[in-house]
């Protein structure tokens, strides 16, 4: 019976100890939403199936008070002050919308003080400089940027404002704002 009962326990044992084995699916879905992460995931992949700005903004209420301030994004923060607050599937549907053109090599430009990249509903997102135009970078870049503001000053009431400088082009000041 011993004899039996040592080789059985150490079947089962080994069983339990791969199925507990984290692997890439469930550590990916133990990842806490953020729009950075969902913008990189465009980016990447225009084409692919990502969560749509609605479901986005969805997720990212899911995740409130889960991110990780290890995220490497968020080491410098936004001005989340002093901004308008957009409504947020409307400000997503602008980074959606920018990060598709960044992923065919479209370039924002800003030709003077200030410059709409995109305005869908009541969300804005302007480039702005000072005195150093004409300046343009990837369209990526400014998504990634608005992913950061939103990351950061997204509001329980479904509504985001904020600026800041753009991710790879720290002339232009990137402005998610309500119109």
């Amino acid at each position: 019976m011993v004899k039996l009962f040592l080789p059985t326990f150490a079947a089962l044992a080994l069983t339990v100890s791969v199925a507990a084995v984290p692997t890439a699916s469930n550590a990916a879905a133990a990842a806490p939403f953020t729009f950075s992460q969902w913008i990189e995931d465009i980016i990447a992949n225009p084409d692919g199936q990502h969560l749509s700005p609605e479901e986005a903004v969805a997720a990212k209420n899911a995740a409130v008070g889960a991110e990780s301030p290890a995220n490497p994004l968020l080491k410098r923060k936004p001005n989340c002050d002093g901004f308008g607050h957009a409504n947020a599937k409307n400000a997503a549907s602008c980074l959606d919308y920018l990060a598709k053109k960044g992923a065919k090599g479209t370039k924002c430009e800003v030709k003077q003080p200030t410059q709409s990249f995109c305005k869908i509903g009541n969300a804005e997102i302007i480039g702005s400089v000072s005195n150093h135009y004409p300046q343009s970078v990837n369209c990526n870049d400014v998504a990634r940027t608005g992913g950061k503001i939103f990351d950061s000053c997204w509001r329980a009431d479904d509504t985001v404002g904020g600026a800041e400088w753009c991710i790879n082009n720290n002339v232009i000041y990137v402005i998610l704002s309500k119109v």
